[in-house]
């Protein structure tokens, strides 16, 4: 039963679940937004690196429309009576780990045919390399309780 003074009645349940959805991404994106602007101290630099180019005083700049956001989308969702939406964090790391490994299959020498002819040497060079990554992965998905969709990538036996 939705409360007397929701704007919930207006919406039907499929529309509500749209709601819930959309208002969910969004605080998603202002929580990415949030950290590319102020960005925590996290582990070293990789292969990507975030580059300093916002205009100066951009991060003070936007912090109160941030707030205004995150406070507007509470609000909207508390009229519209939304449900609050409940994530699995192991779901969450599962579909991250599944999607990993299959980038690191398609990856593999075989799969690289199709960008374009394969120097041989890769078979033997970086396909040993993205098999250790794939194992490291697997590891990781195995301790949540679930084994890989695919076998790691096979490498071929020595003649």
């Amino acid at each position: 039963m939705l409360p007397p003074d929701s704007l919930g009645h207006i919406l039907n349940e499929h529309q509500r679940r749209h709601f819930a959805v959309l208002l969910g991404q969004l605080e998603d994106a202002i929580a990415t937004i949030a950290q590319l602007v102020e960005p925590a101290p996290s582990m070293p630099a990789g292969l990507t690196r975030d580059e300093d180019d916002l205009p100066p005083g951009f991060a003070r700049g936007i912090r109160p429309q941030l707030h205004e956001l995150r406070a507007a989308v509470a609000l909207l969702s508390r009229d519209l009576a939304l449900q609050h939406r409940s994530r699995s964090r192991a779901s969450a790391l599962r579909s991250i780990l599944v999607a990993e490994l299959v980038r690191l299959e398609d990856s593999t020498s075989k799969g690289l045919r199709g960008y374009g002819s394969v120097d041989p040497r890769v078979e033997h060079l970086i396909d040993p390399r993205l098999q250790a990554l794939h194992t490291l992965l697997a590891t990781m998905l195995a301790r949540l309780g679930h084994s890989p969709v695919r076998s790691a990538p096979t490498l071929p036996e020595d003649s």
